[in-house]
């Protein structure tokens, strides 16, 4: 994974999306431009694994109450945020999104939406045990929780974010107001 790693070195950097060249990530890895080439045709196919990269998969959200299990989801969330080459490439993403609109679709099709509905399911799972109101909007409270986070990566600072206290905050405030009664 050299080539990823080149990625996300070079946006750490400085380096845009679109001013980054196969045959430049090449040069960084280490690797020659052919067997960059043999495993991906375009900067957007190395971009979409570079993003797949720094979002490890979710584990199995199971626990004994959905408040644990958002609690969970949030510190794996924020975890993410502290990454510095990982964030420095989800905003170099977001800033260039109109010149890699594939590339933007897909992370939201293959990377966030997969994710999303997973927090989808732990809210509804706790609407289901009792814990959760039934008439709250699930997109809106997931929103509720994950914005603070995204916020804070899109305006770099979330580097005083502890994930694990951030996270049983962010959820204790939200369940302040989605608690069932």
């Amino acid at each position: 994974m050299a080539a990823v790693d080149a990625v996300l070195d070079l946006v750490s950097a400085g380096a845009t999306l679109s001013g980054l060249s196969l045959v430049m990530i090449a040069e960084h890895a280490g690797v020659s431009r052919n067997s960059l080439y043999r495993r991906w045709k375009t900067k957007d196919a190395l971009y979409l694994d570079v993003l797949d990269a720094i979002n490890k998969p979710l584990p199995v959200f199971d626990g004994p109450t959905a408040r644990q299990d958002i609690t969970a989801q949030l510190a794996i969330l924020i975890l993410r945020t502290l990454d510095a080459r990982a964030g420095s490439m989800l905003r170099a993403l977001l800033a260039e999104a109109g010149a890699f609109p594939e590339l933007h679709r897909r992370y939201f099709e293959e990377i966030v939406t997969p994710r999303r509905e997973v927090m989808y399911g732990i809210i509804r799972r706790g609407m289901a045990a009792g814990e959760i109101r039934t008439d709250v909007d699930v997109a809106l409270v997931n929103e509720l929780l994950v914005g603070p986070i995204l916020a804070r990566l899109g305006s770099g600072n979330a580097d005083n974010l502890d994930p694990d206290k951030t996270s049983r905050q962010l959820t204790d405030l939200v369940f302040e107001g989605i608690a069932a009664p």
